[in-house]
């Protein structure tokens, strides 16, 4: 599953702190859009509008009418959104697997503090080659 966030208006988003969510993430602006060299259209894809992948969204239906029991989170703010989707599949029950070298943060010592705190609480911490190699196994135990 990937997702992206968007509003329609100011009116429509929370009250952000961050000035660049509240000037520039509305639908059709470029910073909302998936990146093509890595987003599969064929993908489940869904717009959120909170920090969390799964508050208020459809990804806990998805994720159940898949049966998939264990997630791996990346994405760009580590000390914001990844850490919130972090604890939220954590409490919904999932393995959680982050992906340390796909996400980051506008900083380096808030994505080291919440990579190391979440890794004590809640996930474990892998890199991407290790979760591309856990996803292919997982692939062919499908078939």
């Amino acid at each position: 599953a990937a997702c992206y966030t968007a509003y329609c208006s100011q009116k429509d988003m929370p009250l952000w702190k961050v000035a660049a969510v509240r000037r520039e993430f509305f639908y059709g602006h470029e910073c909302t859009e998936m990146d093509p060299k890595i987003h599969d259209p064929s993908n489940f894809t869904y717009c959120k509008n909170a920090p969390s992948m799964f508050f208020q969204t459809p990804l806990i239906a998805w994720l159940v009418k898949q049966n998939v029991d264990t997630v791996f989170v990346t994405g760009c703010t580590t000390s914001g959104c990844v850490r919130a989707t972090i604890v939220d599949a954590f409490s919904f029950g999932f393995r959680v697997q982050v992906v340390e070298d796909c996400c980051g943060d506008a900083e380096q010592g808030p994505h080291d503090d919440t990579m190391r705190d979440v890794g004590r609480r809640y996930a474990d911490i892998v890199d991407r080659t290790t979760a591309e190699r856990w996803m292919r196994a997982q692939a062919q135990t499908v078939r």
